[in-house]
């Protein structure tokens, strides 16, 4: 495997432990991840601060493209306040604990939790044939009982096209890129990546069971999601804008169909 470069702070750190964070590799490249991974289109990986992330791999060098292009999985504990509005928990950094061995190996690879509020969760990714399995489960509440809780597994596509100042050369790139979507009532939706829209409940609600990405600033490769049979997708970009300047989804097991977290959503790319 080649070497890339890790975020400054796990270079600084090494092996120890990253503020109270996960347990950490000590062998190039995966000097103070958790969990590192390779196959042929990219590399997965899980920081000690509980985020993953998915870099692809440049198809004409095999080199690991800018941290500003990794696909960030970052799991959260969201507060649902009266009126719906939703505030999310601050992770509490020195309350990591690995379930699982540090690995290169990828496979299965899971870990603990806790943000403010005392609110305890786990998560486990697995690889498998080219894909990447999430999913988790909410612990404990700790004192978060006044309003609902949940947690979600937020999957953040980036601005893939950052590093092109000229606009006429970004929508000459992202001309044929889409963003397909399958709701969880049968309906389709198919959004061009150029035009400006603000992804809001109009756009995901009553959830979303599948999304197809393509973005040729990931040289024509495509992300695929698959929420499975028991949660769903929630899609947002935040404000009025074109979607390839980045957008979210946030995957929510359903408690009640899954009580003990074995509920899996489905990543892809290539």
């Amino acid at each position: 495997m080649k070497q890339f470069l890790l975020p400054c702070l796990c270079l600084l750190f090494g092996t120890n432990s990253l503020l109270g964070g996960l347990p950490q590799l000590s062998e190039k490249p995966w000097i103070g991840w958790f969990a590192g991974y390779e196959e042929r289109e990219y590399r997965f990986g899980i920081m000690a601060d509980g985020i993953a992330a998915l870099i692809p791999l440049n198809d004409r060098s095999d080199e690991p493209v800018s941290q500003k292009h990794w696909i960030e999985i970052e799991p959260v504990i969201e507060e649902v306040l009266a009126g719906g509005r939703v505030v999310t928990k601050q992770a509490d950094d020195t309350a990591w604990e690995g379930l699982t061995e540090p690995t290169e190996e990828g496979g299965k690879m899971s870990y603990r939790g806790k943000v403010t509020g005392g609110a305890t969760f786990e998560v486990h990714f697995e690889t498998e044939r080219g894909r990447i399995l999430a999913g988790g489960r909410i612990l404990d509440k700790g004192d978060l009982t006044e309003h609902p809780i949940r947690l979600s597994i937020r999957v953040k596509v980036p601005n893939v096209y950052q590093f092109i100042e000229d606009e006429e050369k970004v929508e000459d790139l992202a001309d044929g890129d889409r963003i397909r979507l399958v709701k969880a009532d049968g309906r389709k939706e198919s959004l061009d990546a150029w035009e400006p829209v603000w992804a809001d409940k109009d756009i995901s609600d009553p959830g979303v069971r599948s999304a197809r990405i393509d973005l040729e600033g990931y040289d024509g490769r495509k992300i695929e999601l698959e929420a499975g049979d028991k949660g769903l997708f929630e899609f947002w970009n935040g404000e009025k804008r074109p979607l390839y300047k980045g957008f979210t989804f946030g995957w929510k097991p359903d408690p009640a169909k899954d009580p003990e977290g074995k509920a899996r959503f489905v990543l892809e790319f290539g």
